[in-house]
């Protein structure tokens, strides 16, 4: 039980931190996305 519990957990925690990478890289896409829009780039 102790081995299925520590797995999920090392499932969830990876998930996590994919999400939370996904976020911030829209973060900063969206301002750059922004920018290049601006200087008529895109």
């Amino acid at each position: 039980m102790n081995d299925e519990v520590s797995f999920g957990s090392k499932m969830l925690v990876g998930f996590l931190r994919f999400m939370v990478i996904v976020l911030v890289i829209i973060l900063i896409a969206i301002p750059v996305c922004i920018l290049l829009d601006i200087l008529g780039l895109l």
